[in-house]
């Protein structure tokens, strides 16, 4: 038997094609890191000045940039460059796109895709499993539970629209009795806000968020989302419309810790009510 030395002296577990600002892949990614792999990272910032290194071998890529000039750079690699022709391929897809997209000329090896639901798409099929948003807990017991409902959000999409004006009118008409705490923020200012929390809660959504016993929440550009997680992080009882993500599923990692309310809000009035009854036994479990 003729063995082969390996003209390479290290072996790099992961190497990471990430944005540097996106703090939900930034989290998954460096945990890997402080697990104890050999990793490598880079960026939108140093993309195109970054060689691998041809002592090195890669035994993982995974590919989150996706912009045009980024894939560029990273299809020549994987097709051309010796050190990434047997790596695994992973596609980690979080943007809010439910369908598998094809970002590279070669077929991944495995797509990690957020929005992955049952009607999602998959033309070439890959093989795929679900993540869900890796949230920081936001909980902070040195506050009491002193409003009843409560709501911050952004107009990011116009599905969402009916449901702000849904709470609205509960707010100042037929439950007008309850303590509310809503606000309606502007998307580009809270992004600048949390720069200061390295895109993490803002203080006042900590505070509002530990402070109310019901927490209401409703899908814009996604199924998941941060708000969900942060939540259910705290004692808040969760109300929302059902999430129908696989990753919140009975195969993967199953949260049914909310009052599921209508989609199309008929019963909105009825389950704050029911949940402002049970929210301890619901925001606690």
């Amino acid at each position: 038997m003729k063995f082969v030395k390996n003209s390479y002296k290290e072996v790099v577990d992961f190497v990471f094609f990430n944005y540097s600002h996106v703090q939900n892949s930034k989290i998954i990614f460096e945990s890997f890191a402080e697990a104890g792999a050999n990793c490598e990272f880079v960026t939108e910032q140093n993309i195109h000045e970054w060689q691998p290194d041809v002592k090195k071998q890669y035994s993982c890529v995974v590919v989150y940039l996706h912009e045009p000039d980024h894939l560029a750079k990273i299809n020549d690699l994987l097709d051309n460059h010796e050190r990434f022709k047997k790596s695994f391929l992973i596609q980690h897809d979080d943007t809010d796109n439910p369908n598998v997209q094809s970002w590279t000329n070669r077929k991944p090896d495995l797509v990690m895709q957020r929005e992955l639901w049952e009607g999602s798409r998959n033309p070439k099929g890959v093989p795929v499993e679900p993540f869900h948003f890796p949230v920081p807990s936001v909980y902070d017991d040195s506050f009491e539970q002193v409003n009843d409902v409560m709501f911050y959000g952004c107009m990011t999409n116009d599905k969402r629209r009916p449901f702000i004006e849904k709470v609205q009118e509960l707010a100042n008409g037929s439950l007008k009795n309850l303590k509310w705490d809503v606000r309606i923020d502007n998307y580009d200012e809270i992004q600048e806000k949390k720069k200061e929390t390295d895109g993490g809660a803002t203080q006042e959504y900590r505070e509002a968020i530990n402070k109310c016993k019901v927490a209401l929440h409703y899908f814009g550009n996604s199924r998941d989302s941060i708000r969900i997680w942060e939540a259910a992080s705290t004692k808040a009882a969760l109300v929302m419309p059902e999430m129908r993500t696989k990753s919140v599923s009975d195969d993967y990692m199953p949260f049914k810790d909310y009052t599921i309310m209508s989609d199309d809000l008929s019963d909105l009035d009825h389950k704050i009510l029911y949940t402002l009854d049970n929210w301890e036994n619901i925001g606690r479990k």
